[in-house]
């Protein structure tokens, strides 16, 4: 009777155990389905932070698609923002790299951050410029990192952008806030790299040239209006 019953116990934990590692996956696919009714149904089982076995979650699978009511609906469930998967990625990354604007913005504005080294933020963006890819380059800006990030050389995008002579892509990131006075591990800016073309010279004059001709008086300059 006591070995019958212990076995019992065993049967039910495994199957709970089973049931725990299943469900996970279910609610992805709820999310990918936009299925809100089997997603709450399943909710009342697991957390919304509930991990499939590669450690995704509900929100992952949401920020990747660019769901926003499904983005919603699971951070209002108490979903975290800053799981990270077996790759080392987080929500708002997903959303990023799947150039999802309206999802990156709608994260940011309920003060979500990506959580990555600057480095590799940097190299990322720097690839974007490359690859002259725009909507990447506009989602990274929207998660609100620093559009100056250097990577290991200290090379920004900026300097990327001008090295490539892509005067369409400087004055996109011009837009964004990224600035031409970073100097990378040679002790170059972009702006100096750019001195023997006028037409990307233009791109910065008068203000990187007169007014913020040094990071320092750049950011002066951006405290002391940062009211406007």
């Amino acid at each position: 009777m006591f070995i019958g019953l212990s076995l019992y116990l065993a049967i039910s934990q495994i199957r709970k155990s089973l049931v725990d590692r299943i469900i996970p996956s279910f609610a992805c696919r709820a999310v990918e389905n936009n299925d809100f009714i089997s997603l709450r149904v399943l909710l009342e089982k697991v957390d919304a932070s509930c991990e499939t076995y590669d450690e995704f979650t509900p929100l992952h699978t949401a920020c990747e698609l660019g769901n926003l009511e499904m983005i919603n609906f699971l951070l209002s469930r108490g979903a975290s923002p800053h799981r990270k998967n077996r790759f080392g990625n987080c929500p708002m990354y997903m959303a990023i790299k799947n150039r999802q604007c309206h999802a990156v913005k709608l994260l940011s504005l309920k003060g979500v951050t990506v959580r990555l080294q600057t480095v590799r933020i940097a190299m990322e963006m720097i690839q974007a410029v490359h690859n002259r890819d725009y909507p990447l380059l506009c989602a990274w800006f929207l998660s609100g990192v620093d559009m100056d990030a250097k990577d290991y050389n200290e090379r920004t995008v900026m300097h990327e952008a001008v090295y490539l002579g892509d005067k369409s892509m400087i004055s996109r990131l011009l837009g964004y806030g990224a600035t031409p006075l970073e100097r990378d591990v040679w002790g170059q800016t972009a702006m100096e790299n750019a001195q023997n073309d006028t037409t990307i010279m233009a791109l910065f004059e008068p203000f990187f040239t007169t007014r913020c001709p040094t990071k320092q008086a750049y950011l002066l300059f951006k405290a002391e209006h940062s009211h406007i």
